[in-house]
């Protein structure tokens, strides 16, 4: 089925769609069809409308793609057709991210030289993450005895705290220092915090 003009054989767009598409993300759907082609089909009415599918649809037509893969709805209701434009974008939304297994995945494609903002995952997401610390990992051995430069640390925090501490990570993080030994944004963020109350405490 092709798209771009009107009638039973074209693509339209659902005026009733309630999921927006900002230009940056069409742009990211975008380079994900470049990298990876056209992976899964737009769902459409018999009409041509289109139930699922309108970020390709718009990352289509800026990529000129002329004919994409559709699937059809045949013999839906218009109650079936409006509550799945719903559905499909609220059901994707209700899961939920194992962060270490993603953070592994993630780590493992920086290492092999992949372009991560191909995955849909924003800088902010990625510091979070702590993605691209992983050189802590390969340390160079300490004799015996030494101690390492390098701690882990588990802190809990309640309610509030949580959003006051992110806050404050995210306005002290500054661009990395390649002198800096420490190649994690939140613990260097975390150290200028510290640093800076006891300077006004003491």
């Amino acid at each position: 089925m092709k798209y771009g003009r009107s009638g039973a054989c074209g693509l339209r767009p659902n005026e009733r769609n309630s999921r927006r598409h900002s230009p940056e993300q069409i742009e990211q759907i975008a380079a994900s069809i470049r990298q990876w082609g056209w992976t899964m089909p737009i769902l459409a009415a018999d009409d041509g409308m289109v139930l699922a599918g309108h970020g390709r649809l718009a990352a289509g037509k800026l990529l000129a793609i002329a004919e994409v893969p559709v699937i059809v709805a045949r013999g839906w209701t218009d109650q079936q057709k409006r509550a799945y434009v719903i559905a499909d974008n609220r059901l994707t939304d209700a899961s939920d991210w194992d962060d270490e297994m993603l953070r592994f995945e993630l780590n493992h494609l920086l290492a092999g030289g992949f372009e991560l903002s191909l995955t849909g995952i924003t800088e902010d997401e990625l510091t979070k993450l702590s993605v691209g610390v992983a050189a802590l990992e390969a340390m160079p051995e300490l004799p015996e005895g030494d101690r390492s430069p390098f701690r882990d640390m588990t802190f809990i925090l309640y309610g509030e705290q949580w959003d006051i501490v992110e806050r404050a990570i995210a306005k002290a993080t500054k661009p990395r220092d390649p002198d800096n030994p420490n190649r994690s944004p939140q613990g260097n963020a975390l150290a200028a915090i510290c640093a800076e109350y006891l300077r006004r405490v003491s």
